[in-house]
């Protein structure tokens, strides 16, 4: 028995780029700071030194906060700390109180190493532990504070900045993360449908055919036993068998009609429940006539565009809402599924144009070409829509 394949991995987010500089956002607090450095400044030893400390100090941050970002984007927070994770953070705390220490000059302490230490392990653990890790260096700059003699108002701004930007790193890495799963469930969702449908379609064959092939196997077995000593009973069988087997093939085109025409009611609804399953807003704009009195062929058609949009929403569409549109007029009918996702990889798409979109998409607008309609699919201002739009009358193709 072959092994279960893995599933494929999960592109999460985005460039670590960006996701870095929600660490690096954080440098413009150390202008102030480096101001009144240079322009109170105090001795020419201790002020090399404080610079070549923060200089030291930001270099070091920045290579650790690049760590935090490409772990984001690859994989999800950590359930618990690592062994790397204290030793940087800890680490980053250390040099920062080194430096902030090294800074405290006419009665002035440079709090902000400490800061991006905060922002730093906000990022790098999970909920619990940065919390802690954050109280815990607010009570190191007030003992750095204490230590330089600073003044009251000067370190509760430091602790209120201290606090708040870890609060602010904790609640936006917990968002990437919950963004970065809320795609996998959407991913694994679509995967567990098709393979729920693979396994209805093979339990309904299984059922079809199964007893027929039998009583067919059987008879014809038979028939070949009475060949010799009852040729006419032999003749019964075989007819017998030709009449299961017309049978059992008309009994198969019948279900794969069935699988290949489904209903707009049932779409739709099977659209609403994935949809919602996928955490995405789901929105039906059409009144109840609109859908009423349509063609077998028409209603398959705006079935298919239902089943195609919503599947390609949940696949590739990174969306959040999901509208889908009926309209009719006394000519034709126009069915659209827009979402506001932006990262559907089918270009845009006219039935009779030669283009390469996706075999789903280019099954659709086959089907709307043959009843004379239109299909289009591409980026919409604030996301993708697919539409279909087709005659209440068919209009056969031209040839």
């Amino acid at each position: 028995m072959k092994p279960a394949a893995a599933p494929p991995p999960i592109d999460r987010l985005r460039s670590p780029v960006w996701l870095w500089l929600l660490w690096a956002v954080w440098l413009f607090f150390l202008a102030q700071p480096i101001w009144t450095l240079v322009h109170a400044p105090p001795a020419l030893p201790r002020l090399a030194a404080a610079l070549a400390g923060l200089a030291v100090f930001v270099l070091v941050y920045l290579v650790l906060a690049w760590g935090n970002a490409r772990r984001l984007t690859s994989r999800p927070a950590p359930l618990a700390p690592t062994l790397g994770d204290w030793a940087a953070t800890s680490g980053l705390a250390a040099l920062a109180l080194l430096v902030t220490l090294s800074g405290n000059v006419n009665g002035t302490t440079l709090f902000e190493p400490l800061i991006f230490a905060s922002a730093f392990a906000a990022g790098r653990l999970p909920v619990r532990w940065a919390i802690l890790v954050v109280l815990a260096l607010d009570i190191l700059a007030m003992l750095a504070g204490l230590a330089g003699r600073v003044g009251g108002q000067a370190m509760v701004a430091a602790l209120a900045f201290i606090t708040v930007v870890g609060a602010a790193v904790i609640a936006l890495v917990r968002a990437v993360d919950t963004e970065g799963e809320l795609r996998a469930a959407r991913v694994e969702i679509g995967r567990l449908a098709a393979e729920a449908e693979r396994l209805r379609i093979a339990r309904d064959l299984h059922d079809l055919l199964g007893h027929n092939l039998s009583l067919i196997a059987l008879k014809s077995e038979l028939a070949g036993r009475l060949v010799g000593p009852a040729p006419d009973r032999a003749a019964t069988e075989i007819r017998d068998v030709e009449h299961v087997a017309r049978g059992t093939l008309q009994q198969v085109r019948e279900a794969l009609a069935g699988y290949r025409q489904p209903a707009l009611a049932d779409e739709l609804r099977g659209a609403q429940e994935i949809l919602t399953a996928a955490s995405i807003t789901y929105q039906l704009e059409a009144e109840t006539q609109v859908m009423a009195n349509l063609s077998y062929a028409l209603e398959s058609l705006l079935a298919w565009t239902v089943r195609e949009g919503v599947t390609n929403v949940i696949r590739h569409g990174r969306a959040r809402r999901c509208t889908i549109h009926v309209v009719r007029d006394a000519a034709r009918v126009q069915i659209e599924v827009v979402d506001d996702g932006s990262s559907h990889e089918s270009s845009l798409l006219e039935s009779d144009s030669p283009t390469q979109p996706g075999s789903g998409l280019r099954g659709l607008a086959e089907r709307a070409t043959a009843l004379g309609g239109t299909c289009r699919a591409g980026p919409v201002p604030g996301g993708f829509s697919l539409t279909v739009s087709a005659p209440l009358e068919p209009v056969p193709a031209p040839t």
